[in-house]
């Protein structure tokens, strides 16, 4: 009997299962569907209105799938329901759970799931704090998107326009890259704790005792999993609303700068035009700048909270991979550290990045045409100079700059921390002692 075809391409060529064609229909067909779903994925045609918003357009809804928005009047009942699951379950009791399983059973803990479960504890009380924090200034994320729109309103050209709409689907595409990544880690932690036959972190529950039966296992076992699925949703949302609003920032201070360059190009323009349009720019920058004050309280205290753990968290996760971890732990453990990584590192980057972004406005009013204008021009410019030659930075809980360097101090802890261990023959002991009282798990 002769095989069916497996498929024909546009021409009416037949195309081969495992051939590059195939392949790349394959991928159309999926990149398809999926600008059906999540359309602000994908850059739009230039027809289309640009809304700088749209950058954050999923990381708001993710927000509010938080449980920390005002309940809508619909669904009230509902969403206070969802809210108080997933926040006592996910921002309050995780975090106290972890502690409380130390205080029951730390004994029947092996190196690698004390290890395992430490560097999530810590990592889980951190993400607690970053939550509440949000939750306390949330207002400034939609503070913050009704100065975009006003950002947007001076967006005309195509050029600018595309520049816009690739930053909104580049925004997109991140904070999913975040969130396939995060629920990774606690997905593939859970499966292999469950093939170990233990919970995923022994978190302590009242009334539940996992040893005693396997009912009890796959109840707690599913408690934590949704826990986990709960932080790990929450820490995407935390870690990640800093790039999806730096990068829009970004992508209006490259159209201003261009702005700035034109200055005083068009000869048939008359004197008060041209300082008419410098006073609009003017204007224009401290939009900017009033975007930015709007943002740091809630970026200083979520960056530094995260700051203060990194380089411990990274430090156990480290020992576990390097020392105790087996092949499954040690898969979970690298996509932990991964997490870890893009909690700090792309936000950090980016402050770089916008101190590079002001030397270039004043790099681009500098080179526009104000040699040939008159003396109250010259005074104007020489003024807003000097303000654009300050670098626009954030500070982590007031304290510290963010930036490159204070991200590589904080992660360089870990270092610091793997090496004492090593040194002082701290992990040798730890399994010495925890072999000795370490119980059968139960059998699944």
């Amino acid at each position: 009997m002769r095989a069916e075809p497996w498929g024909y391409g546009c021409s009416g060529a037949y195309i081969r299962p495992g051939s590059v064609v195939a392949v790349v229909a394959e991928v159309s067909r999926v990149n398809m569907v999926l600008r059906r779903i999540f359309p602000n994925m994908f850059q739009g045609p230039e027809s289309a209105v640009v809304e700088s918003r749209k950058a954050s357009l999923y990381l708001l809804r993710c927000i509010f799938l938080m449980g920390i928005r005002t309940p809508p009047k619909r669904f009230f009942f509902v969403y206070i329901l969802w809210s108080c699951a997933l926040n006592l379950s996910s921002t309050f009791y995780q975090p106290i759970g972890f502690v409380l399983g130390y205080i029951s059973h730390l004994s029947e803990f092996t190196p690698s799931q004390l290890l395992t479960s430490l560097q999530v504890a810590f990592n889980a009380w951190a993400c607690s704090t970053k939550v509440i924090i949000v939750w306390i200034l949330i207002k400034r994320l939609d503070r913050a998107n009704e100065m975009l729109d006003a950002l947007d309103k001076v967006v005309r050209l195509p050029s600018e326009r595309e520049r816009v709409q690739r930053t909104v689907a580049l925004s997109n595409k991140i904070f999913f890259c975040y969130m396939s990544l995060y629920l990774t880690y606690a997905s593939s932690t859970a499966f292999f704790a469950a093939l170990m036959g233990v919970p995923s972190f022994q978190n302590y529950y009242p009334v539940l005792d996992w040893r005693a039966s396997r009912f009890q296992f796959w109840l707690q076992s599913g408690l934590e999993y949704f826990a986990m699925l709960g932080a790990c949703f929450q820490d995407v949302c935390v870690d990640c609303y800093p790039v999806n609003y730096i990068l829009p920032l970004r992508a209006h201070m490259a159209i201003f700068a261009e702005r700035l360059r034109q200055l005083g190009s068009d000869l048939e323009e008359k004197r008060q035009q041209r300082i008419d349009k410098l006073v609009e720019c003017i204007r224009h920058h401290k939009l900017l700048l009033s975007y930015c004050d709007n943002l740091r309280p809630l970026v200083g205290g979520t960056i530094f909270v995260q700051l203060m753990v990194v380089g411990l968290v990274m430090g156990f996760t480290l020992i576990n991979i390097a020392i105790f971890a087996n092949f499954g732990s040690r898969i979970a453990a690298i996509s932990f550290m991964c997490c870890i990584v893009l909690e700090t590192t792309p936000f950090c980057t980016l402050c770089n990045y916008l101190a590079d972004d002001c030397q270039m406005l004043a790099d681009a009013l500098f080179e526009s045409n104000w040699i040939e204008q008159d003396e109250r021009y010259k005074k104007i410019v020489l003024q807003f100079l000097q303000t654009l030659q300050k670098p626009i930075i954030f500070l982590a809980g007031n304290f510290f700059t963010i930036s490159v360097a204070t991200n590589l101090a904080a992660t360089k802890f870990s270092f610091s921390v793997f090496t004492l261990v090593k040194q002082m023959n701290i992990a040798e002991k730890l399994a010495k002692t925890t072999s000795s009282q370490y119980q059968e798990p139960v059998e699944i």
